[in-house]
């Protein structure tokens, strides 16, 4: 199932679709935003991802933690994501949020 990218009218290739779906982090990071009731703060969404990833209380979750996983959503994931339009990235107030995901969502939930 392809997704549709509003950049250019034209429905993504399966192959971008199972790119995104492929890493497991990028997976949480649809996953986490699909279940929240709308934006997500970086650093939020990096403390749940570390505590997914390690079986961790969100609380026990160091600022270190914390700081290396949104550097690696911002180095190597939100690119990708953004670029597609599966998420938006408001910059002002740092926050994430699903976009054009639900055929991204369906293609998880399989």
């Amino acid at each position: 199932m392809a997704t549709h990218d509003p950049l250019d009218g034209e429905a993504l290739p399966e192959e971008v679709v199972d790119d995104l779906l492929a890493d497991g982090r990028r997976r949480r990071i649809v996953d986490v935003l699909s279940e929240a009731d709308g934006p997500v703060v970086i650093d939020d969404l990096a403390t749940e991802l570390w505590a997914r990833e390690t079986d961790t209380d969100p609380e026990d979750v160091t600022d270190n933690e914390r700081r290396r996983v949104r550097n690696d959503v911002f180095q190597h994931h939100l690119p990708k994501l953004t670029a597609t339009e599966v998420v938006a990235y408001d910059s002002m107030i740092g926050t994430l949020e699903l976009d054009d995901a639900s055929p991204v969502l369906e293609r998880l939930r399989e």
